[in-house]
C-alpha cells in the first residue's frame, strides 16, 4: 500500500492510499460502475452484467492481471485494473474516479500505476475500450500515449453510444 495524497495537485487533498485488490472489491466495482454511469451517462442497467462477467473472468484466474483502488479514511475514492490478454498484451479495465475524488490527480496516479505495472510484466502493447463523452479519462490516456485505433457503435448500454478502442505500444523500437 502506498500513500499518494502528497503529490496530489491540491495542497488539502486528502492523504489517498492505492491498494491492491480485497476481497469484496470486485462486487463494489460492479456496483460502482452500474449506479454512476447510469446517472451520468444514462447507460442501461445491462451494463451491470457487461462488468460483472469481466470481473467474474478475473477472479477464475487473477494471476492474469492486477487491480488496484484508491481508499481516503476508509472511503472508495477509484479504480483500475490491468489484465493479461496474452504474454504481449494487456487491457485497461475497469478504470473509474468518484465524483469528489476528480480533480486531484487521482486518475493520472491509478493510470499510472497501470502502467508502471505494464512495462514491468514486459506487455508490448496495452488497449482499452471507453466511449464517447468520458473526456476527462480520454484526456488521460491521450497524455499517456494511447492512440484511439477504432469507433464502434454499441446500443446494448444505450442507444447512439460509440465505443472507442485506444491503443498503447511499449515495445522497444527495432
Amino acid at each position: 500500500m502506498r500513500k499518494t495524497g502528497e503529490n496530489l495537485a491540491d495542497e488539502k487533498a486528502p492523504a489517498i492510499m492505492i491498494r491492491n485488490y480485497h476481497a469484496g472489491d470486485a462486487g463494489y466495482i460492479v456496483y460502482r460502475h452500474s449506479v454512476l454511469y447510469e446517472k451520468e451517462y444514462g447507460l442501461e442497467p445491462i451494463f451491470e452484467k457487461y462488468v460483472m462477467a469481466g470481473l467474474l473472468k478475473y477472479l477464475e484466474n487473477p494471476t492474469s492481471g492486477e487491480i488496484w483502488v484508491a481508499e481516503s479514511d476508509g472511503r472508495i475514492g477509484g479504480f483500475i485494473a490491468i489484465i493479461g490478454v496474452d504474454d504481449k498484451t494487456a487491457q485497461l479495465r475497469w478504470f473509474l474516479i468518484e465524483p469528489e475524488f476528480r480533480g486531484i490527480g487521482l486518475g493520472h496516479q491509478l493510470v499510472s500505476e497501470a502502467m508502471q505495472y505494464c512495462r514491468k510484466k514486459k506487455f508490448e502493447k496495452v488497449f482499452l475500450w471507453t466511449f464517447k463523452g468520458l473526456d476527462a479519462a480520454r484526456h488521460l490516456y491521450s497524455n499517456e500515449g494511447f492512440v484511439q485505433t477504432e469507433e464502434v457503435p454499441n446500443d446494448t448500454w444505450k442507444k447512439g453510444l460509440v465505443e472507442e478502442r485506444w491503443e498503447l505500444s511499449l515495445a522497444e523500437p527495432s
